[in-house]
C-alpha cells in the first residue's frame, strides 16, 4: 500500500486550511445529528442499554480517482472478507455494520459513517473502525501540535489524488472516535505509517507556546461537546515511519480472527489475541498496538472450530499417484523487447569483454522467466525479454558484482542499462566455524555455506564452500560487511547477517541446523476451470510450511496432471498456498491446517483472467465544458466532454486493450484500437443517460464498466 510521493502534494498553506474546513467543519457537524445525509442507509434505532451490542465501520478505500495505478483491488477483497468472518460471528449483526468501499470512500461518507455510529453505540457497547487505504505523514504537525516527530498522518479518500487536500487525518479522527461513548473501541489501521495513527483519546499539548494561546479545554471544546476519552485499542499495520504492503497485514489479522488468535482457548478472539497472534507473521514490515483498554477488548465469539481443508473420503489414500509432477516450462515467443549496454571497468574505464549479464523477472502473465548472455569485445551486450517487471546481475572474473534490482520494460521496448564494475578486493581475512544439529548436536557434513559481501555502492562478490566430516568450514573473505547463508538438505536454511571483518582478522561463526518436520500428511485434490469445470493441467501449487515458535518455514510444490489432479506430502502445521496457471487467477491468503498422518483434500475452482476496464471519466462530479469543478453526489455533466476508458490488467498498473467501444444509451457511438481511449461527447441533450464502454483483448475476452450521469446541455 505504499504511498508514492503524495506527501509533495501537502504544503503547509493547505495543511493550516484544512483546520478550518475539514476539522472544524466535519466534527462540529456532530452537533446536528437530527439531518441524515446518508440517504442510503435505513436509519436502525438504537436499542439503548439493555444489552451489549457490537457496532462496526469498516473502511476499505482501494480505488482512487484520476490515479488508478494507486488502485488496490485487495483492500476490497480483504474488507468483504472481514466482513463475513464478522456476521457469522453470534455477537456481531448484520445491520451493525457500515461498510463503505471503492468509490463511495469519500471524505464526508467516511464522516457520514463515524456519525451513523456514534448515533447507534452506547456506554455498554463495544465499537469497531477498521480503515485501509494509502497513508503518508504530513509535512505539517495541525494544531494542537501533539506529535513528537513534528508530522501528522494521514490516510487518503477516494478523491485524495485528484484534490491533495481531501484526506482524514490522525488528530482528526481521534476527534470522531473521542465522540464514542463505547466502553471499549478498537480501531484498526491498515496503510502506510499507520504507527501515527496511535493518538490516546484526548490530546496532551506538548508544545508549551501554543498551550499558552490555546488551553487544552479550550481546544476540545472547539471542537465538539462532550468529548470523551475512552479504553481504546490501536492495531497498526506498520510502523509510524514504514510503508506497508497489500496482503501483508490484514490477511493475517483476519486469520486470527477467524480463531487462531484464541490463545486461552475460550472462544473468544480479543483484540490485544490478534494483534499478538497477527505480528510474527507479517513481513517486510512491522504491525504495532496502543493498547488503552483495561483488560482485553473481546472482538469475535467463536461459532465452530478454525477452518481446516474440505474433508473427504479417506478410502482414497491408495488411489493416486504420488509420482504425478508434470512441470511446464514456458516458450517466450514474444520476447520483443530488448535490453542493452556497455560493461567497463570502474577504474580504467576499460570495456570489459566476457562479463556475463543475467536478467530474471515476471512477465506480464506472471509467468517466471530467465535470460542470459555475455559482453563482447567492445564491452557491449543485447538481450531479448518479454515485456516484463525484471532484474538484471552482472559480473566477471576479478571484478565485484553489481545489481539493477527492478526495471520495469514493456512491448517493443528498448532500454538501455550501463555497468561500471569495480576490481575484486582482496581476500586477506577470514571467516571460519562448524555446522552442527541442534537437535542431537552432532556435526553437519556437505552442508553448503554461501558468503555474501558488498561495499557501499552496492557491488558484492559472493564465496561458498562446504562443511567437512567434522561440520567445520573456512572461507576467504576480504575487509568488510558480510553475511553468511547456511543450507543443506533435510534442514531449516539458516541465515546471519552484518558480520563486520577487518583487516587480517579470523573471525567465528557457528550454526545449528534444526531439522525439516517428516512430511507425514497428504493434501491432494482437484483445481478445475470455472464455471467450465474443465480440468486444469499443469498448474503450479506451492504450499508453504509455517513454525512462528521456531521461526522456520519452507516450501514444498507440485503440479496438477492431465486430469487437474494434484498431490503432495507435506509436514503437519500451519499451511499457506499459493497457485500459479498462466490465463487464471488465484487469491487465497488465508491459512490452512494440516493434521497429523492425515488425508486433506482441497478442491479449488480457478477464473480466468480478464481485461480489466474503468471509465475515468466522468466521476461523481459536476463538469463544466469539460472541466471538473468540484466533487458531487452524482455526475452532472454541462457542456461537452471527454469520455475516458482505462484498462488495466490482472497486476497493479497500465494495460492496453485491443479495441474499446463507447456506448450512450446502448448506442454504439465509437470504436477505438489504440490509446488514448478517449471519446468527445459532445451532443447536445437533457436527462439522465447511461455511459458504458466495453474493452476487448486480443483473445476475443471483454470487460464492460456503465456509469449513470445527467447531461444538462
Amino acid at each position: 500500500m505504499k504511498l508514492n510521493n503524495y506527501k509533495k502534494y501537502i504544503s503547509l498553506i493547505s495543511a493550516i486550511c484544512l483546520i478550518g474546513t475539514s476539522l472544524f467543519s466535519n466534527v462540529i457537524a456532530f452537533k446536528n445529528d437530527a439531518i441524515d445525509l446518508d440517504k442510503n442507509n435505513q436509519i436502525i434505532q438504537n436499542l439503548g442499554n439493555q444489552d451489549q451490542e457490537y457496532w462496526a465501520l469498516l473502511v476499505a478505500v482501494g480505488e482512487y480517482a484520476d490515479d488508478p495505478q494507486q488502485n488496490r483491488p485487495l483492500m476490497l477483497e480483504e474488507v468483504d472478507d472481514l466482513y463475513d468472518l464478522m456476521i457469522d460471528s453470534q455477537n456481531w449483526n448484520e445491520d451493525h455494520i457500515k461498510v463503505i468501499k471503492g468509490k463511495e470512500a469519500t471524505v464526508s461518507n467516511i464522516i457520514r459513517g463515524l456519525r451513523w455510529l456514534d448515533r447507534m453505540e452506547d456506554s455498554d457497547d463495544i465499537s469497531l473502525v477498521y480503515i485501509t487505504t494509502h497513508g503518508s505523514p504530513l509535512d505539517v504537525d495541525i494544531p494542537p501540535f501533539d506529535e513528537e516527530d513534528g508530522f501528522d498522518e494521514m490516510l487518503v479518500s477516494y478523491w485524495g489524488f485528484a484534490y491533495p487536500m481531501l484526506f482524514i487525518y490522525d488528530d482528526e479522527l481521534n476527534v470522531l472516535l473521542n465522540r464514542l461513548e463505547s466502553k471499549g473501541v478498537c480501531l484498526i489501521v491498515d496503510s502506510c505509517f499507520a504507527g501515527g495513527f496511535n493518538d490516546p483519546p484526548g490530546w496532551n499539548i506538548k508544545n508549551q507556546n501554543v498551550a499558552k494561546k490555546m488551553s487544552s479545554k479550550q481546544w476540545i471544546e472547539g471542537f465538539g461537546e462532550d468529548v470523551r476519552g475512552q479504553a481504546r485499542v490501536v492495531l497498526m499495520a506498520s510502523c509510524e515511519d514504514e510503508v506497508s504492503y497489500s496482503g501483508g497485514f490484514a490477511p493475517y489479522l483476519i486469520d486470527g480472527l477467524r480463531g487462531y488468535a484464541d490463545s486461552n482457548m475460550d472462544n473468544i478472539v480479543t483484540a490485544e489475541e490478534a494483534f499478538y497472534y497477527t505480528e510474527p507473521r507479517t513481513f517486510r514490515q512491522n504491525p504495532t498496538i496502543y493498547d488503552g483498554y483495561d483488560g482485553e477488548l473481546p472482538l469475535i465469539y467463536l461459532n465452530e472450530s478454525k477452518y481446516n481443508f474440505v474433508e473427504g473420503n479417506h478410502n482414497l489414500k491408495n488411489n493416486y499417484d504420488k509420482t504425478t509432477k508434470s512441470h511446464e516450462v514456458s516458450i517466450f515467443s514474444s520476447e520483443t523487447s530488448i535490453i542493452c549496454g556497455y560493461v567497463k571497468d570502474n577504474e580504467t574505464e576499460d570495456f570489459i569483454e566476457n562479463a556475463y549479464v543475467n536478467v530474471r523477472g515476471r512477465d506480464n502473465d506472471w509467468d517466471f522467466f530467465e535470460n542470459e548472455t555475455t559482453t563482447d569485445s567492445n564491452g557491449f551486450y543485447s538481450i531479448n525479454v518479454p515485456a516484463s517487471r525484471c532484474s538484471m546481475t552482472v559480473y566477471s572474473i576479478g571484478y565485484l558484482s553489481e545489481q539493477f534490482g527492478f526495471l520495469e520494460i514493456g512491448e517493443n521496448e528498448i532500454i538501455w542499462v550501463n555497468f561500471s564494475l569495480s576490481p575484486h578486493p582482496q581476500e586477506n581475512s577470514k571467516i571460519c566455524g562448524y555446522i552442527i544439529e541442534q537437535v542431537s548436536d552432532i556435526p553437519i557434513s556437505d552442508a553448503n555455506i554461501t558468503l555474501y559481501w558488498e561495499d557501499d555502492q552496492h557491488q558484492f562478490y559472493m564465496n561458498e564452500t562446504i562443511s567437512d566430516e567434522n561440520g567445520f568450514y573456512l572461507l576467504n573473505v576480504a575487509a568488510g560487511e558480510v553475511e553468511l547463508d547456511i543450507e543443506k538438505k533435510g534442514y531449516f536454511r539458516e541465515f546471519l547477517g552484518s558480520i563486520e571483518i577487518s583487516e587480517f582478522e579470523i573471525s567465528w561463526a557457528n550454526f545449528s541446523l534444526y531439522p525439516l518436520p517428516t512430511e507425514s500428511s497428504i493434501v491432494c485434490g482437484y483445481i478445475k476451470e470455472e464455471p467450465s469445470g474443465n480440468p486444469i493441467n499443469n498448474a503450479r501449487l506451492t504450499f508453504e510450511w509455517v513454525n512462528i515458535s521456531l521461526g522456520h518455514e519452507y516450501q514444498n510444490e507440485t503440479f496438477t496432471n492431465s486430469q487437474g489432479f494434484f498431490t503432495i506430502n507435506i509436514a503437519p502445521g500451519e499451511l499457506y498456498l499459493d497457485i500459479r496457471k498462466q490465463g487464471y487467477e488465484f487469491y487465497d491468503p488465508y491459512r490452512h491446517d494440516c493434521e497429523e498422518e492425515s488425508i486433506n483434500w482441497l478442491n479449488i475452482s480457478l477464473k480466468e483472467e480478464t481485461i480489466e476496464v474503468d471509465i475515468a471519466k466522468p466521476l461523481n462530479a459536476i463538469y463544466l465544458n469539460n472541466l471538473r469543478i468540484r466533487p458531487f453526489s452524482k455526475a452532472r455533466i454541462i457542456g461537452p466532454i471527454d469520455i475516458e476508458a482505462y484498462v488495466g490488467q490482472s497486476w497493479y498498473g497500465h494495460g492496453s486493450a485491443e479495441m474499446v467501444e463507447f456506448y450512450i444509451d446502448d448506442e454504439l457511438k465509437t470504436t477505438l484500437t489504440e490509446e488514448p481511449y478517449v471519446w468527445k461527447w459532445d451532443k447536445k441533450t437533457f436527462g439522465k443517460h447511461t455511459i458504458k464502454v466495453i474493452a476487448y483483448d486480443n483473445e476475443g475476452k471483454s470487460a464492460i464498466d456503465e456509469f449513470e450521469v445527467f447531461k444538462l446541455l
